[in-house]
């Protein structure tokens, strides 16, 4: 093992969620009581939104973006002449590959409570296209004969499960991390006080480097996807 020392997680918080004897909600608030001593908002920002949910002005981390196809009722063909879809797979055609992105993936902003909630039994995640885009899909069809219903997309449910493991990795290694750190973790209280400010600042930017990939979630408006009229209108 080149000399490394192996480390044995000492801390029930720990055990209980790697053998999944805490449910994932409970364990993000317990971590979230563990970090406040930090004080470091990128870090508690993260914990609150999963278990807040995440504001629609937020860029989402991208194991929370997940696959989705596009289903919708359509009449084609003439007046004389035309067929009736129901709930079918509709066809992305030419658009453009911002907007068809858009289309062909889901934005989970719950939280992961109510995600959880969300996809018992057969159920998945799916959000309504509103009327005033089912023409452009059928421009985008070059199509002029295709006159839709409705329309949505829904996400693909084993990719929307992978947000707990994501999730639930994440937790762990912050955990593991910490009790590294600051010693057992079951009294949910770190000794800070042990730390100069230059240790303290490198244990945050390591748990920043665990939660966000070297990557921030950011408030703004630079992803022009995000401000797009599709985009806005299917996840609100």
């Amino acid at each position: 093992m080149d000399g490394g020392i192996i480390l044995v997680a000492k801390s029930k918080i720990i055990k209980d969620l790697a053998n999944d004897k805490v449910d994932l909600y409970s364990a993000l608030k317990r971590t979230k009581v563990l970090l406040q001593d930090l004080n470091d908002e990128e870090i508690l920002k993260w914990v609150n939104y999963e278990i807040e949910g995440y504001p629609d002005d937020v860029n989402l981390p991208d194991y929370r973006i997940v696959p989705g196809q596009l289903y919708g009722s359509y009449i084609k063909g003439s007046m004389a002449m035309h067929m009736k879809y129901q709930n079918v797979t509709l066809p992305l055609g030419n658009m453009e590959k911002e907007y068809k992105d858009t289309l062909s993936s889901v934005r989970i902003y719950q939280s992961i409570e109510v995600v959880k909630e969300m996809i018992k039994g057969d159920n998945t995640i799916s959000y309504v296209i509103p009327p005033d885009l089912f023409g452009y899909i059928a421009i985008a069809n070059n199509d002029p004969y295709m006159i839709i219903s409705s329309a949505y997309i829904e996400g693909s449910k084993p990719q929307i499960i992978n947000i707990f493991s994501k999730v639930t990795s994440k937790l762990l290694d912050i955990l593991l991390l910490l009790e590294k750190e600051f010693g057992n973790l079951d009294e949910l209280d770190i000794d800070i006080d042990n730390k100069t400010e230059e240790e303290l600042e490198e244990i945050c930017n390591k748990l920043q480097i665990i939660i966000y990939n070297d990557k921030r979630v950011t408030i703004g408006n630079n992803n022009r996807i995000k401000d797009s009229t599709i985009a806005s209108n299917i996840e609100k």
